[in-house]
């Protein structure tokens, strides 16, 4: 038994048993606590991918992004609170569109005042600023959303990491013992053309699971949520890929190695980040997780 089918193992049958407990028993304050760990996924993937770009020798603004993203996060989390109090009495969903978009016009805004010896650097700089701060900022705000935003808090983010960890985990499983065909993908030759069918059947198979699991979330149709969990599947992989391009752009394996036997934030949270909008966008237009009661 490998190092990494033991990991796996582990985070089956012991973290996913510790989240449902803390999900069903510490999800006081509309998940303040897993909100916090958005908060350190972002802090972490920041530093991470402004990594990746000085190995380009393109610096940018660590603290800068990690204030910024947080505190669009914070927006986030803190919306549903100050809404009412703002003329429109926008919903947390314009507001994290709002939020959103003036964090990217601050990311490149110091570019404003840059001096002439910075000209040269300039391009990359601001491109690499503003991938950042979407990338680590934005798509950490909508794990924030998923989180505590929606009228149901736990039972859309149950939904979703079924969804995300189901396409994981079913990837691996057929690649491992179907996958022949492997290097489908330049920037991850180690993935087989199985493992990618077999992702997607997982979260398939997670979204057939939760219309029956959570019928309080709203879900009038089984083949409204089936889709939901194909597109799903296919960020997931998505998610996945791109972040695997960052890294091979730069000869490294892992983002870090602040995760012993995973790598770093971003090798273990990249498909999360990714999703998350999509997600947020099909639900919402379907009219998923409504009030209870």
């Amino acid at each position: 038994m490998t190092k990494n089918t033991v990991q796996r193992l582990l985070v089956f049958f012991l973290g996913v048993p510790l989240f449902i407990l803390f999900e069903l028993y510490a999800s006081f304050g509309r998940n303040i606590l897993l909100v916090l760990v958005a908060f350190g996924i972002q802090l972490g993937s920041i530093y991470e991918t402004a990594g990746i770009f000085e190995k380009k020798s393109i610096k940018v603004n660590r603290p800068y992004l990690v204030v910024l993203a947080v505190l669009s996060s914070a927006l986030v989390y803190l919306s549903p609170l100050y809404a009412p109090l703002l003329p429109s009495n926008p919903s947390p969903l314009e507001l994290l569109l709002i939020v959103s978009f003036l964090g990217s016009l601050a990311a490149i805004t110091p570019f404003a005042f840059s001096t002439k010896d910075q000209f040269d650097t300039l391009l990359p700089k601001i491109a690499a600023s503003l991938f950042t701060y979407f990338y680590c900022g934005v798509l950490g705000a909508c794990l924030v959303y998923i989180g505590s935003c929606f009228s149901q808090h736990s039972t859309p983010l149950f939904i979703f990491l079924l969804m995300t960890s189901g396409n994981d985990s079913m990837a691996w499983l057929v690649g491992i013992s179907l996958g022949r065909k492997r290097g489908v993908v330049d920037v991850s030759p180690n993935k087989s053309l199985a493992g990618f069918i077999g992702g997607l059947l997982g979260s398939v198979l997670a979204a057939l699971i939760s219309y029956y699991l959570f019928p309080q979330a709203g879900i009038s149709s089984l083949v409204d949520v089936l889709f939901v969990g194909l597109c799903v599947g296919v960020t997931v992989i998505v998610g996945d890929l791109v972040e695997s391009a960052l890294k091979r752009s730069v000869g490294v394996k892992d983002s870090s190695s602040f995760i012993p036997g995973r790598g770093g934030i971003l090798d273990s949270f990249d498909s999360l980040l990714f999703s998350a909008p999509l997600f947020i966008a099909l639900a919402s237009i379907w009219g998923f997780f409504p009030p209870i009661g």
